[in-house]
Parts: structure tokens; sequence; C-alpha cells
């Protein structure tokens, strides 16, 4: 039925739950994104800035459709220190947050995507959400071309499902690095990386109409002044592979760092104004034996 269509469980995800009645109103002060956009139909993509504006945490906003706590994706192995972060800034508002052990969190993705979408009866556009049968699916809120993610209760897997083929990593990563979407545990640095400097924009990461967030002075200078100093850029790489957290080099300078890579394509962060010049006059940077070209 969905011949070019793969599943993988994401292992390395974990669901924090956040209930209370303030719960909106205290992620709402602290995020990037318009918690008051989450609804039964709607989930965000959402970073946790320091007060400088520079990257903590970065999450998938969803609500349960029915005992209404708001829930969050995030990574699994820093899932400790996100609760402990939000635990400082709860204060006196009437909220518990847990991790909830009991769901499994699956990616489906590929060309037949939009296909299974339509199948689901969800509108095909970035944060859709829908609840089947306990279950919660999301188009993936960055980009739609990541494919849905879907948060199955007590491993309740549809059997509609038992026959997409099981996916690799290394897809998924190839598919994420094409579209530009860095992956903030291996592409940042926490508490030193801008995320308008790596295309948290683009991925639907910020709202820049509404109200104060932890870090938001910052970031909105990068954007109304254009004070951005660095791009996250998708690269070619012709020959070896060059490893993550590599200095990229120009006439015996630093200009960038390599980042994440898959098979021949990867994401470096380059300086600006060498990005600029080099990709409108389609040039390429010379790095040992291998040679970087910007897509």
């Amino acid at each position: 039925m969905y011949g070019n269509l793969k599943k993988l469980k994401l292992k390395d995800r974990a669901v924090i739950e956040l209930n209370g009645q303030d719960n909106k109103e205290f992620l709402q002060s602290l995020v990037t994104n318009n918690v008051d956009l989450v609804s039964d139909n709607k989930s965000i993509y959402a970073a946790l800035l320091s007060p400088q504006g520079k990257y903590l945490f970065d999450f998938i906003i969803f609500q349960n459709y029915i005992t209404k706590k708001l829930s969050i994706d995030c990574e699994k192995k820093r899932y400790p220190e996100l609760i402990q972060k939000l635990n400082l800034y709860k204060l006196r508002n009437k909220i518990d947050i847990n991790i909830n052990n009991d769901i499994t969190i699956y990616g489906i993705y590929g060309s037949d995507i939009s296909k299974i979408i339509l199948n689901l009866k969800m509108n095909n556009q970035e944060g859709s959400t829908k609840s089947i049968k306990n279950n919660i699916y999301i188009v993936d809120p960055r980009n739609k071309k990541l494919g849905i993610r879907i948060y199955i209760v007590k491993n309740n897997f549809s059997k509609e499902f038992d026959t997409i083929l099981n996916g690799s990593s290394s897809e998924l990563e190839y598919n994420r690095i094409k579209l530009k979407i860095p992956k903030p545990e291996i592409d940042l640095e926490i508490e030193k990386s801008f995320i308008i400097e790596n295309n948290f924009e683009e991925m639907n990461c910020i709202d820049f109409n509404k109200g104060c967030y932890i870090g938001q002075e910052n970031t909105a200078r990068q954007k109304y002044r254009g004070t951005a100093k660095r791009k996250l850029a998708l690269v070619k790489i012709n020959g070896e592979k060059i490893n993550n957290g590599t200095k990229i080099y120009h006439n015996k300078k630093i200009i960038g760092t390599m980042r994440s890579s898959c098979k021949n394509i990867g994401l470096a962060s380059i300086r600006t104004d060498i990005y600029n010049d080099y990709k409108k006059n389609k040039l390429k940077i010379k790095h040992l034996d291998s040679e970087i070209e910007f897509l």
C-alpha cells in the first residue's frame, strides 16, 4: 500500500508531560514559538534559549487530546536536564513535569508520505496533528518532507503499518541533511550556538510576533538587523569524508566548521560573507584531499 515508505523507531527521543492549568502560559513565556497555537489539531517546534539567546534545548510540543496535558518530544539523553531547567522556571505555576515511559515514538518517511497523510485525513502541512485510537500522529512541524511522527501508547501500533518496511537511521540522516535541517545534539553547541545562524527560522521554530520569551532580544536583533555572522549551509563533499567539528580554512584562516554529513552531502557552519561570495560565484573550497561545494 505504501511501497515507498519506511518506518523507524526513534530510540533517541523521549516524551515529557506538563500537567496543570498553567502549562500553556508557563511554556509561552519560555520558548521561541507560540504555544497558544498548540491544539488537538496542531503541534509546533520550539527551542529554549539562554538569556543571551543561545541554544539550550529544542523539542516538538503537542497536546494529549484526552487529558489536555502538553507533551514535549525531546532528546532522550538530555531529558533530565530539561526537566531540571523547567522546574527551575516553574516557581508558583501549578504544573507537574514528568517523563512518560509508556510512549514509543516512530518516524514514517519516504516519497509516498503525502499519500499516507491523505489516507489519514490529515492536512498536508507542518504541525498537522490527529489522534487515532489513542495514538497521536504529527506531520513533522519542522518540514513536512521529514515525514510523520507517531506517538504510540503501550505498543498499540496500528496493523495498517505492518506492511511498511523498517528503515534505517542513515536514510533519515540523509533526508534531514538534504533539507538543511540540523540535528542540534551534533550540529549545535549548547550555550554557544545561535538558532538564527542554524536555520531554525526556516524550520518554523520562531514566532517573531509573540510576547517575550527567554533570549528574545538577541534573536530579534539578529533577525531584523541582519547581524548573524554564520550560516548553516548544505554542501557537497567531493573526496574523503570530513568529520564533524573539523575546521574549514580559506587562505589559512578559519572560515567555518563541518557539521553532520551522510554519503556525499553535509552541513557546514560557514561565515556569512564567505558563503555569499562562494555561492554567488560558484566557487569551491579545498580541504586536504577533499573539495567542498555549496549547494
